[in-house]
């Protein structure tokens, strides 16, 4: 079929459809193979070049497992059977394999090739390199459970050190480890868990962390728990540093070696059993006993020949094998028989459920010896398809239509002259548009925002890769990432424009929310450690660029909180410190940063104040604890101690631990009172303490 297009000049040229649809197919970024009905590569895109590092003639005639890991993957698998048999497979990730070796991962999308009678003649495979964004999402993964790495309730025993090794925050499962509560490491250090045999050891490690050498250290080390008894964990310790590589703190997991043993010798006989049945190379195996009945299949063979795994346990194994294959298969098992170890491959014929012989490539190992087998190992691979067929695709028009309309992404081909000569049904999706009206809609408009309405379309020829907001009819605003690029030319008469879009809307809310959770408490919603700290240090910013009163601090600790935990239980706990949080935001200037460092302390950040303003602020604060705060269906009677510090007197990086030990000196005098840290860091205290803790 041809479509007619308007040369800029007012010409007028044939446009043949069969050409276009080849040349989006060559134009794509992506690797688009085109495979017969046994998995041979007959046509492959120009971008296989840089996806695969293969020439595309030198692709055509290879089996699709060049470009699969050699375990096998759905590609090459029962994916591609489905697709001949005319079922629709979905798109899926997989691992693809380069010319060089090395894998990356690909988002992998099949599609049958149906031939002017509607048959099935073969299957187009769309391959998008992912691996860099699967990347990228797989670190906000990791700094996501950095942030959380605190979280009181972590199954595997955390602690988080200060730099000279001091215990700041450990979880129940630490706590658990040690059989010591909380309190106990309030003041404890890491070296005082550590058993005497070991202290040296440890030191030095530890010592290596602080001073940069080492990034991360495990080790076997041996400590004490309450009893003075020994425990041999594996410890994994990270050296955590801020944005401005500056090490602040060191995190710490540690696991009880006893049952990481126990766990091993658990494993121990299923994995002998894994590697003799070739888990690395083969997806099926059968294990013949020694008189050869059938011990043992895996779920994928039963598949494969379409029996119940107990209908062929204790068979006997020349039951299922082809008259014609008898001698040729005797002759290989006396072989191996005869040599321990020894591994002999053979193609054989076995009779599936439905009477129907199936062509299967067999590896036969002697396993005999192996005190968890006990049998000979048969990997097996279903050839059939590739034994059957020999006949070849040829490129056509329904090949390239099938390529372009299973692909994961909008495509649509732009004339010269704007016209819209083709869209495929997946960008009328993304559009939010009945096909019918793709032909009238200026698409080079709607997704070339750069183009005016009086550009012509030839002023934007040029490759480009972008992304624009889209107002989905149905959906609503939407992310569309666009990938514009110039068709390739038929002789002097240029085709036009190849634009491919993908909607990231969700991919871009995900990277949005995971840098909020890495940067908030999970709990209060308040910001973090790590956020309070960039707040400071942006105050400090604004502070010495423009004259002002100061920069203050102030330090916050509840006083009596751990009876909340015991006596109502930690979700009563989390929804008091919820409702502190809300009050101590409210109370507040607007300016202020409020922050929760951990466990039941915050902290605020005051802009542009003096100690006569500070101190106002905390007033305020505890003006806002005047009435019960009800959380958990209970009333509680809330107090606070204070710590204050300013900047001058005190540096700006020290502000956070002046006004610490400021607080710290407020609880010394009662509790419920205000502390400023002088010069010198001595405090002087204000206020009165109205009472023995939380109630």
């Amino acid at each position: 079929m041809a479509r007619r297009s308007a040369e800029p000049g007012g010409a007028v040229h044939e446009i043949d459809q069969g050409q276009l649809l080849a040349s989006i197919a060559a134009t794509s970024s992506d690797c688009i193979l085109s495979l017969d009905h046994d998995g041979t590569i007959v046509w492959a895109s120009p971008a296989t070049r840089h996806i695969l590092g293969w020439w595309p003639e030198d692709l055509a005639g290879s089996d699709i497992s060049v470009v699969t890991p050699r375990s096998g993957g759905d590609v090459n698998a029962a994916y591609l059977a489905r697709l001949l048999e005319g079922d629709r497979v979905d798109p899926f990730t997989d691992t693809g394999v380069k010319r060089d070796g090395s894998t990356f991962k690909a988002a992998v999308t099949l599609g049958p090739v149906h031939a002017a009678t509607g048959e099935v003649t073969g299957v187009t495979v769309i391959l998008r390199d992912v691996t860099a964004e699967l990347s990228e999402h797989r670190a906000m993964e990791q700094a996501l459970e950095l942030a959380r790495a605190r979280f009181e309730r972590m199954p595997t025993p955390q602690a988080l050190l200060a730099l000279g090794g001091h215990l700041e925050s450990v979880n129940p499962a630490w706590c658990e480890l040690f059989a010591h509560d909380e309190e106990y490491f309030a003041e404890c250090d890491i070296m005082s868990l550590v058993h005497p045999m070991d202290v040296r050891n440890a030191a030095e490690l530890f010592a290596s962390l602080r001073s940069g050498e080492l990034e991360s250290v495990s080790y076997q080390g041996l400590f004490r728990d309450s009893d003075g008894g020994s425990l041999s964990l594996l410890i994994d310790a990270t050296l955590l540093r801020a944005p401005e590589a500056v090490p602040y703190a060191i995190a710490v997991s540690a696991r009880d070696l006893a049952v990481v043993e126990e766990a091993r010798r658990a494993l121990a006989v299923q994995e002998s059993l894994y590697v003799a049945l070739g888990r690395r190379s083969w997806d099926a195996a059968i294990v013949l006993h020694s008189d050869l009945a059938i011990g043992y299949v895996t779920p994928s063979v039963a598949r494969m020949l379409g029996y119940d795994e107990d209908e062929v346990l204790s068979r006997v194994g020349w039951e299922y094998l082809h008259p014609a294959d008898t001698e040729l298969a005797a002759q290989t098992v006396e072989r191996v028989l005869a040599e321990p170890r020894l591994t002999e491959r053979l193609v054989v014929r076995l009779r599936d459920k439905q009477d129907r012989w199936r062509w299967i490539e067999s590896a036969v190992s002697n396993c005999l010896a192996d005190p968890d087998i006990r049998g000979l190992v048969v990997n097996v691979r279903d050839i059939t398809e590739q034994v059957q067929t020999d006949e070849a695709l040829r490129l056509s028009e329904a090949l390239h239509r099938a390529m372009v309309e299973n692909a994961q992404q909008g495509i649509t081909a732009i004339a010269p002259d704007g016209t819209t000569l083709f869209v495929n049904e997946t960008m009328t999706r993304m559009l939010g548009i009945a096909q019918d009206e793709s032909a009238d809609l200026d698409l080079l408009t709607v997704l070339a925002p750069e183009r005016g309405s009086d550009t012509p379309p030839v002023a934007v020829d040029g490759p480009a890769r972008y992304e624009i907001p889209y107002p989905h009819p149905a959906a609503g605003e939407r992310v569309l990432e666009v990938s514009r690029s110039p068709l390739n030319r038929d002789g002097a008469h240029p085709l036009g424009f190849l634009i491919m879009v993908s909607d990231v809307t969700e991919a871009r809310h995900a990277e949005r929310a995971l840098r909020r959770q890495a940067l908030h408490d999970p709990l209060t919603g308040l910001p973090n450690r790590y956020l309070f700290l960039d707040r400071l240090q942006t105050a400090a910013a604004r502070h010495a660029r423009f004259a002002g009163s100061g920069t203050a601090v102030l330090y916050l600790d509840l006083d009596g909180f751990k009876p909340v935990n015991d006596g109502h239980g930690h979700e009563a706990g989390d929804d008091l410190l919820r409702e502190i949080a809300a009050r101590l935001v409210s109370a507040v200037r607007v300016t202020d940063t409020v922050g929760r460092l951990g466990g039941d302390e915050f902290a605020v950040v005051c802009e542009d104040t003096d100690e006569e303003a500070a101190l106002l602020v905390a007033t305020r604060i505890h003006e806002a604890f005047g009435e019960q705060v009800q959380a958990a269906g209970s009333a509680f009677t809330v107090r606070l101690s204070i710590g204050v510090a300013l900047s001058p007197p005190h540096a700006i990086d020290e502000l956070v631990g002046c006004a610490d030990r400021a607080m710290y000196r407020a609880k010394q005098l009662g509790g419920g009172r205000v502390v400023v840290a002088e010069a010198g860091d001595q405090g002087r205290g204000r206020g009165e303490s109205p009472g023995d803790g939380i109630s």
